[in-house]
């Protein structure tokens, strides 16, 4: 520990410091850290991460979150809002929570970690970035990380021809390059990490990467052991309505919220199955080459999606699609791509530019403090009301003046998609709804 930052010895090569040990400015005096998560819900797990951090760096250290909005990056439906989410987040330890805009938050694993990374590094106050690993050595993770895959193209290519995904293939190419357990490189929280370090070198960031040893269950463990779970076990839990099984995994107050959410009635988890028909039209009445302009389609898949679409029921539809070349995944995010109508252009934008605002979602006295500082050092607008960037009229006609309104417009919609997805939709909130101050 060297004046509240933690320098890990092993990267330091011939006396050089790497780029992101820079130090960086503190914020009235106290470490200010960065976490890119989900909670989905919030467990115990991402609490013991926020403890530890705070263990680390000192109890003063400021946390800023910034979670993904109507949808996770594996292309699911979150159990709860992204406002119950951020509140529960802020609750627990966070100071302020900020939403990932949805061109990233539905997307691979690389650019969920750019955008993510983009956002916190042009906030210009966040120390370090924080993230959970089951091999928390940053010499290997930053081994791994620099490996430029697009030197290897063609074994990248041969790699796929042969039924591997683009996730297995890169595992592949930086397990041949480093000698690292390929097993190791397969792991959710081990990628995610790997992509965080190459976000912020491609930002050049001064944000220092602070890596957690990741404890309890694995990342889709589906069994419930002790006090820690993963979230895929805790989902699963919930969906069969068997809550009283996950009381011990759960802080108590997202146990609280979601008996008095859930357990009623009228309440029940949201469904993207339900936009089903609505999925069968727009694939139904779109021709191959307009499928083919949207992100994620590729490689003749506009095809195989025209013949999926007779399948019965969403599940089916899935499975239909899933196979040794395409991970189900791919098919969940590819879903929402087309619901969503996330073109390719619209894509490679957003990767050029990075995040282009941040959006509050929750915070507490500490978070509005920081929320003071951030506006004197952030280089994006900080939004707190949606209608003054875009109103309902403008988002309905789709008309944009910008880039930032292009980007938000995607997140709204995808929010207005999320309330469909439920027994007793809720749409327009967005516009409606200010961040939650917690108490």
């Amino acid at each position: 520990m060297n004046n509240g930052v933690i320098i890990d010895l092993s990267l330091f090569t011939d006396g050089i410091l790497p780029k992101h040990y820079i130090i960086s400015c503190r914020w009235e005096n106290a470490m200010v850290v960065g976490i890119i998560a989900e909670y989905n819900p919030f467990h115990n797990g991402h609490l013991y991460q926020i403890n530890k951090i705070r263990q680390l760096l000192g109890n003063d250290t400021s946390i800023i979150t910034c979670i993904s909005g109507g949808f996770t990056q594996r292309g699911e439906l979150p159990v709860l809002n992204k406002w119950q989410r951020a509140a529960l987040a802020v609750k627990n330890g966070a100071n302020l929570v900020i939403e990932l805009p949805a061109l990233f938050a539905t997307r691979s694993a690389q650019h969920f970690a750019f955008g993510g990374v983009s956002l916190l590094h042009k906030l210009n106050i966040v120390d370090h970035l924080a993230f959970s690993s089951e091999h928390p050595d940053l010499s290997l993770l930053t081994r791994a990380a620099h490996i430029d895959i697009s030197v290897h193209r063609p074994r990248l290519q041969q790699l796929m021809s042969q039924g591997c995904s683009y996730a297995s293939a890169t595992a592949q190419i930086i397990a041949d390059c480093t000698e690292i357990n390929i097993d190791i490189l397969k792991e959710p929280n081990t990628i995610l990490a790997i992509e965080y370090i190459k976000a912020l070198d491609r930002l050049n960031s001064r944000i220092i990467p602070l890596s957690i040893q990741r404890i309890g269950a694995g990342h889709n463990d589906p069994n419930l052991a002790g006090s820690l779970a993963s979230g895929t076990a805790i989902r699963n839990i919930i969906e069969k309505n068997e809550f009283s099984l996950i009381q011990n995994v759960l802080p108590e107050s997202t146990y609280k919220i979601l008996m008095d959410y859930l357990d009623k009635p009228n309440n029940t988890v949201g469904s993207l199955a339900r936009l089903y028909p609505a999925l069968q039209l727009k694939i139904l009445t779109q021709a191959p080459q307009m499928l083919n302009s949207l992100c994620s389609i590729s490689e003749g898949l506009e095809y195989s999606l025209m013949d999926a679409v007779t399948a019965p029921c969403m599940q089916d539809f899935v499975e239909g699609l899933t196979g040794k070349r395409y991970q189900q995944t791919k098919i969940t995010r590819l879903i929402l791509h087309i619901l969503l109508n996330i073109t390719k252009d619209a894509a490679q934008r957003a990767d050029e530019s990075g995040s282009l605002y941040a959006r509050v979602l929750a915070f507490d006295n500490t978070g509005r403090e920081l929320l003071r500082a951030i506006k004197s050092t952030s280089h994006i607008p900080i939004i707190t009301k949606v209608t003054n960037i875009i109103n309902r009229r403008d988002f309905m006609n789709k008309h944009f003046n910008s880039p930032v309104e292009e980007m938000l417009y995607y997140d709204l919609l995808a929010s207005e998609l999320y309330e469909l997805c439920q027994a007793e939709p809720n749409i327009h909130r967005d516009f409606i709804t200010s961040p939650i101050y917690v108490h």
